[in-house]
């Protein structure tokens, strides 16, 4: 791979609506394409603080929205899961929290997902409840809950850990309190991780040998769970994201947090290498985005500043910045394929409100979109049109969602 040089944005349109000041970007002469809003949710709140990402699959879009503790006039609704029709972002059922439990982490990023194999879509998702609760996707009814001893903060996720072919709920609340649970509910396990929870539980098979374990990623330690709930292992390695990938024929974990960014060995969770980042960094994709047969880590850090690390050795394969100002946070890019063509892009933010499509082997900008208010989160790509490709679903600080379709 090649250093990215770098490249000025130049505007094309600007786009004023209800919803805020829009801006559409394309490189001069670079092979870049467009990104043009497909709708816009009518979903505002009164602050800038919505930063749980949007749950979608085969159609299906949910997005929590939440209000600002202390307003006044607080109801229900004010925090609550809303599925989004995907042709237009109407609202077709929403489910709320009791306006005493209304603030900015009142819900997680859902899970939408087909629990128990019927051909029906449920939506998971942690709540300010003290609990995680499945939904029906088609009307919002609720299906069950797992109580749990604090709120959920991390979106829960939806595999076959206990090996009988069968998917269960694994998720677990800031306190670090996890559980596996049956399509019905039951829980089959708990464990603990010390330290706030903010990662995603991840499911991978460590060790090569077919089944499952669950890596759950805390600010004070990562720990490795056997598909029965048992301590695989437990390491002093605390971090804000995770993930696993094959390194090399073999399975590595990456956590990416206050030490940096650190690879471990699956099996023993020993370290493989540590990488220092600046201030809070995130990372929404570790994967083969170039294409080279090796998965790459792309890790975002203060200033809108992007990294691609090789994940066999933490070497840096290129950076960008992805914006001038200093966000006080960047958002994690992930890999999507916008324009069905097969291959993949990296979908960058910037906390400024910027999406902005990068090629992953090098960083450079083929497309951007820009609204005036604050992005705290990651893009979700998902499928909504007949059209090949995923569309790209943002949660703005608004409590808005804007769909984005990428021509290029």
């Amino acid at each position: 791979m090649r250093t990215r040089t770098a490249a000025a944005l130049a505007l094309l349109v600007l786009a004023l609506s209800g919803a805020g000041a829009a801006a559409l970007w394309a490189l001069p002469g670079g092979g870049g394409g467009a990104l043009t809003e497909l709708w816009i949710s009518d979903t505002a709140r009164d602050n800038e603080f919505n930063h749980h990402g949007v749950g979608a699959a085969d159609g299906v879009v949910v997005a929590p929205v939440t209000g600002l503790q202390g307003q006044d006039g607080l109801t229900r609704r004010s925090c609550s899961l809303n599925r989004l029709d995907a042709a237009n972002g109407s609202v077709r059922w929403w489910v709320g929290v009791p306006p005493e439990r209304c603030f900015s982490h009142a819900l997680t990023k859902p899970t939408v997902a087909d629990l128990n194999g019927d051909g029906a879509l449920e939506v998971v998702a942690g709540t300010t409840e003290n609990a995680t609760v499945a939904f029906a996707a088609s009307d919002g009814r609720e299906l069950f809950r797992v109580p749990t001893r604090a709120y959920g903060y991390a979106q829960p996720v939806v595999a076959d850990v206990t090996g009988d072919s069968a998917p269960e709920v694994v998720a677990s609340d800031i306190s670090g309190d996890t559980f596996v649970a049956a399509a019905d509910g039951s829980v089959r396990w708990r464990g603990n991780v010390s330290g706030l929870v903010y990662a995603s539980p991840v499911v991978a098979d460590l060790d090569g040998d077919g089944d499952r374990e669950v890596i759950v990623a805390g600010r004070e330690e990562t720990v490795a769970f056997e598909g029965d709930g048992t301590v695989r292992w437990r390491r002093d390695v605390g971090a804000n994201d995770a993930a696993a990938a094959t390194v090399d024929g073999e399975a590595s974990v990456v956590v990416v947090g206050n030490d940096g960014v650190v690879a471990l060995d699956g099996a023993t969770g020993e370290r493989r290498w540590n990488r220092s980042a600046e201030g809070s960094p995130a990372m929404g994709a570790l994967a083969d985005g170039d294409g080279d047969g090796a998965p790459e880590a792309y890790v975002s850090e203060a200033g809108n500043v992007l990294r691609a690390l090789d994940a066999a050795d933490g070497s840096e394969q290129w950076r960008t910045r992805l914006a001038t100002s200093e966000g006080s946070v960047t958002p994690p890019a992930v890999l999507a394929d916008p324009n069905g063509d097969g291959s993949s892009e990296l979908v960058a933010v910037t906390n400024g409100g910027t999406i902005a499509v990068l090629d992953p082997a090098t960083g450079a900008e083929r497309a951007a979109y820009e609204r005036d208010v604050p992005v705290w989160t990651g893009v979700t790509p998902a499928n909504l049109t007949a059209a090949p490709g995923d569309e790209l679903l943002v949660r703005y600080g608004d409590g808005r969602v804007v769909a984005l379709e990428y021509g290029g």
